[in-house]
């Protein structure tokens, strides 16, 4: 389904790239990793999730226009446009991260004339028009059982109509636009500085008879009350016992088949409760989940769906200026690409599309999972 084998050539490093440090899946029976001839009837294979990112990764073709400036530029444009001449643009900015530009880009939306708080009110600055990504390579799923103009084909899985409006959106923000191995800075940073301290994501799949095709699976993914361990190269460390939560908002029981060694699910809801410097709360519609299984005993996975795209935009906001300069993230022109590239939830009062297409890396390590002794009477299904 590619269109050359130069396009195959860059795609297959991005998976390959990222794969050997952040992308794996690997899974456990007693411990202990199987390979996938090893599988016995009703297996259950268990997971931790180490690594969650948008699945965005660069190739030039899909942004044709450049990529978006960073912030060192685009203040530069926001203090013109407020008034300041160039003259008093370079005195403000001389100071670079730092400097007397902060207060005032901070302040540079305007209500009845006055200056408040952009990050807050994203919509009281003009949209400062965020180059999209305009290419057909995008990793995901066809959610909408169409093939429109706005579509993806998936580079690796090769389904076409994927719906991914969240990389449209956001895929020529210099951040997102990455090249394998390396890892894009915010999105690594808000993932990292939160898995030390919130709940442990599982996954387990369960029912398997054999590890290569097998067209009766349940895939569960819930939450524990344990944080993960880190091993020396600042991974989860394998292996570790895991306990699920009995009260989680975020078990999500799902059938799916596996085909030549990759798990896929059927269409489900889900929500997943996650750390408020991420995201308070990770709610997907339309969902799937597909995750290649290796001999190895790792995978590489991808989980897309539709989500509100209000909260993914405060997920930027909240970190205010230190995440626009820092990261390079024009939080008003993400504010305004999400709301415009909104394919889902048409609000019936106005007809604007409140939810957004996306697809996210997943990554885990090895997991034994263990229930608590009252898990049947509370409720959870498939305790053991």
């Amino acid at each position: 389904m590619l269109t050359s084998s130069a396009d195959a050539a860059v795609f297959n490093k991005i998976v390959k790239g990222v794969g050997t440090s952040t992308l794996t899946l690997v899974s456990v029976l007693g411990g202990a990793c199987l390979p996938l001839s090893a599988a016995s009837a009703g297996e259950i294979r268990g997971f931790v999730v180490d690594w969650f990112h948008v699945a965005t990764a660069y190739v030039e073709a899909n942004c044709p226009d450049g990529l978006n400036p960073l912030s060192d530029e685009f203040y530069k444009r926001e203090l013109r446009r407020l008034g300041y001449d160039n003259t008093e643009v370079e005195e403000l900015m001389k100071d670079f991260p730092n400097g007397g530009y902060i207060p005032v880009t901070t302040m540079r939306g305007r209500v009845n004339g006055e200056p408040v708080n952009v990050y807050a009110n994203p919509w009281t600055q003009p949209d400062p028009e965020l180059k999209p990504v305009k290419g057909s390579r995008g990793f995901g799923f066809n959610l909408d059982g169409k093939n429109g103009t706005e579509d993806f084909v998936d580079p690796v899985s090769g389904e076409t109509g994927v719906d991914n409006q969240m990389y449209r959106a956001l895929g020529c923000i210099q951040n997102f636009a990455f090249h394998a191995p390396d890892l894009p800075i915010y999105p690594f940073a808000q993932w990292d500085l939160t898995r030390d301290t919130a709940p442990a994501w599982l996954i387990e799949i369960r029912d398997i008879d054999d590890l290569q095709n097998d067209d009766d699976v349940t895939i569960i993914i819930d939450k524990s009350v344990d944080t993960i361990e880190r091993d020396t190269n600042g991974d989860a460390l394998a292996d570790m016992t895991l306990r699920v939560d009995p009260n989680s908002r975020s078990r999500t029981v799902v059938k799916g088949s596996i085909e030549n060694g990759v798990v896929s699910t059927t269409t489900f809801e889900s929500s997943l409760e996650a750390d408020p410097m991420l995201l308070p709360l990770f709610e997907f519609k339309g969902a799937r989940f597909r995750l290649a299984l290796n001999e190895d005993g790792s995978a590489q996975g991808i989980l897309g769906g539709y989500q509100p795209w209000e909260p993914l935009y405060w997920s930027y906001a909240q970190g205010a200026w230190i995440v626009e300069h820092s990261a390079g993230i024009d939080i008003p022109g993400v504010y305004y690409a999400l709301k415009k590239h909104a394919d889902a939830d048409p609000d019936p009062q106005t007809g604007e599309n409140k939810s957004i297409s996306t697809a996210w890396w997943v990554d885990a390590q090895p997991a034994i999972i263990v229930y608590p002794e009252n898990a049947k009477t509370a409720g959870v299904v498939g305790a053991q």
